[in-house]
């Protein structure tokens, strides 16, 4: 059978100290090259040879309770530490899940634990644990029992708290629990080692230790709601016996904290227990839940929320230092610490600077002291290695930075970007004048360049003949003599309407034009088949389910009840209805053509009138209705008023209506009252006044 070399136990931290760092890291190159060659071993290699070999377990063991329990740098840092850790991990995987046999040191509760300290919050780590104890739950129970005998029997002496193996202990259950719950459900298992904590927790007072007990009571209980089969009695058992040990709801109960106050008031059990019955509600744990909350509420004055601290963010805060910086400190003073530390070199600066202050920048006395060891007890109880403080913040601008000499030549600078205009395309005529002659370019001249040159030899001149008609001829097709003019000439206002322009309108006035236009081809429409057949606007239902009326419904789009409203509408409004009978008459003899102008409504100013029921506003605006005479629409002159109306006196038996019935007589009344005061006698002394101011003479 073939062997491997043994793996060496990693020794414990005070050996650890006597090891240089050089063998420390031939140390580390050994693990990592013999934990290879088993990682790698065949399988029938592993089987044999790998899972019988004591001295893999061995140094497992120790490498997780070295890492654990110590803060070893040497384990911790560099990469040769990262790579023996996730070697130990894959050779620990491949002993629990691989191995015929598992070797037993590695089920044991304390590897266990160790080796979850070493992989925090590791998801590999948690599938690893939950698929060993699906292999191997009888071995690692029965060494959790083994561990909890431990614990109850340290946790029964006098004096608990003053072994730390103790506490070491039970964290490795709280974590070990809290990777794997199966392990914290053995644990709450029986009475004998909650009530053991509890009993610890009254009768010791430390805080840290308080800690650690409520920590492995809330893992316990909470791992009783996890994993595939929940064991809420046994929850709801435990925090029973916790409320009936602490004398909730008896007249008895002492006013002091228990584990059962910290444990509710401290953590979010009650939460998770309340999201639990929600989904599984039980009236047992219901009234329980109740009583812990009120319990909660008593006993919040004993305890706070525990929290993880947060990392606090230098902001650059911290308490100011009453030493100047090195920046700020005079070049004098600094020679006057160099002269004392040329002495004294173990001194720190700042420690010599308080020395110098305490006695007047005398290096001379200082030293002094110093030699004969006769400093005042303020400034031995010194720190001696203070250093001055250095300066964090940016260093000032210096005016006067190195120049090079001689001065440095400047390099020209950069031309200027080129404005460009979107008038740089266009032909200017003022170009066609120039001359052609490039060497005459860019000169200043007075007067003519040529002054032999004549026009006759200008026109005579056909070298440029083609080149200047084409740049005649573009410029003209450019130019635009009416660009800047308005030609009202076919104006709508000016023609009459019958001429169509564009206009410039905005987009709402387009859209509210072409609604307007819709409508009154829609009225039209429909005018056009009332006047064919009234009968097809009737309000029943053979009307309404015949072929004229579906036909108008889909030349229209409008709806049954849409169109019976426009004929209803249409009857009632004897103007509108007379309106449409005009425009029908208009664009009957040439629809679209020179007849169908637009209606132009009255511009003059007229008194809107009294309104009767079931006029629009539009009619007011007719001429119809405009008031008409003196003395308002349906008055005469004098007293009678017009014939038919209700504008006389009114007779004995009579009324002061018309006939007809077209005035309201409250209405009549005012306007009468109003016209007094602009009509008959008045009126003849205001013109008489009027005429005498224009003579000029006296009235005789």
């Amino acid at each position: 059978m073939e062997k491997l070399p043994p793996l060496a136990p990693v020794p414990p931290p005070a050996v650890q100290r006597s090891i240089s760092h050089e063998e420390w890291e031939s140390f580390l190159d050994a693990w990592i090259l013999l934990l290879g060659i088993r990682i790698e071993a065949s399988d029938s290699v592993f089987k044999d040879v790998v899972s019988k070999d004591e001295s893999t377990s061995g140094f497992l063991s120790s490498f997780y309770q070295q890492l654990a329990t110590t803060n070893v740098p040497e384990l911790r840092t560099g990469a040769k530490a990262r790579t023996l850790r996730k070697c130990c991990f894959l050779l620990t995987r491949r002993l629990l899940l691989d191995a015929p046999t598992s070797p037993s040191e590695m089920l044991d509760w304390s590897v266990l634990g160790a080796m979850c300290c070493c992989y925090p919050s590791s998801s590999a780590l948690k599938r690893l644990l939950s698929e060993a104890w699906d292999r191997h739950h009888e071995a690692i129970t029965s060494s959790l029992e083994k561990a909890k005998s431990l614990i109850i029997k340290r946790l029964s002496l006098p004096n608990p708290s003053v072994n730390v193996e103790v506490m070491s202990d039970i964290r490795f259950l709280t974590i070990l629990s809290s990777a794997l719950p199966p392990c914290g459900q053995v644990l709450m298992a029986g009475s004998d080692f909650i009530d053991t904590l509890s009993d610890a927790y009254q009768s010791e007072k430390r805080v840290d230790f308080r800690k650690v007990l409520v920590a492995n009571v809330y893992v316990g209980l909470t791992s009783l709601l996890k994993g595939a089969k929940p064991n809420l009695s046994l929850l709801l058992d435990q925090l029973f016996s916790l409320k009936a040990s602490a004398g909730v709801g008896t007249p008895t109960a002492k006013r002091e904290p228990t584990i059962l106050s910290d444990l509710i008031c401290s953590s979010d059990i009650l939460a998770r227990l309340e999201r639990y019955l929600i989904v599984h509600p039980q009236k047992r744990g219901e009234d329980l839940l109740s009583s812990l909350h009120s319990y909660r509420n008593e006993s919040k004055a004993f305890h706070h929320r525990y929290q993880k601290q947060r990392k606090k963010t230098d902001k650059g805060k911290g308490r100011v230092s009453d030493l100047p910086t090195v920046e700020n400190m005079h070049v004098h003073r600094i020679s006057l610490v160099t002269q004392v530390q040329d002495l004294f070199p173990d001194l720190g600066s700042g420690y010599i600077i308080r020395l110098l202050d305490h006695y007047g920048d005398n290096p001379e006395t200082v030293v002094a002291h110093l030699l004969d060891g006769s400093l005042p007890p303020e400034l031995q109880e010194l720190d001696q290695s203070e250093q001055l403080p250095v300066s964090q913040t940016t260093p000032r601008h210096d005016p006067l930075p190195p120049r090079p000499t001689p001065p440095e030549i400047p390099s020209p600078p950069a031309p200027a970007p080129a404005r460009k205009n979107i008038f740089d395309t266009d032909v200017d005529l003022a170009e066609l004048a120039r001359s052609a002659d490039q060497a005459s370019q860019g000169k200043l001249r007075f007067g003519r360049a040529d002054s032999d040159l004549t026009a006759d030899a200008i026109l005579a001149d056909r070298r440029q003949h083609a080149v200047n008609k084409a740049a005649i001829m573009s410029a003209l097709a450019t130019f635009d003599s009416d660009d800047d003019e308005r030609d009202d000439t076919y104006d709508v206002a000016d023609v009459g309407g019958t001429v169509d322009g564009l206009t410039a309108v905005t987009d709402a006035e387009a859209d509210a034009d072409i609604r307007n236009r819709r409508a009154e081809d829609l009225d039209m429409t429909l005018f056009q088949a009332y006047k064919a057949n009234p009968a097809l606007f009737a309000r029943d239902s053979a009307t309404r389910r015949s072929q004229p009326r579906a036909s108008l419904k889909r030349e229209t789009g409008m709806t049954d009840e849409a169109i019976e409203g426009w004929g209803v509408m249409l009857a009632r409004d004897p103007k509108r209805l007379a309106r449409l009978e005009d425009r029908l008459a208009m664009s009957a003899g040439a629809p679209g053509g020179a007849l169908a102008q637009p209606e132009l409504p009255p511009t003059a100013y007229r008194k809107p009138g009294p309104r009767e029921d079931g006029e629009s506003d539009s009619d007011t605006d007719q001429p119809g209705s405009a008031s008409g005479g003196r003395g308002g629409p349906g008055q005469g002159r004098g007293r009678g008023g017009r014939r038919g109306g209700g504008g006389g006196r009114a007779r004995r038996g009579g009324t002061n209506a018309g006939a007809s019935g077209e005035q309201n007589p409250a209405v009549a009344r005012q306007k009468k009252e109003e016209n007094k005061a602009s009509r008959a006698n008045h009126n003849r002394r205001q013109q008489r006044a009027r005429k005498i101011a224009r003579g000029g003479g006296m009235p005789g």
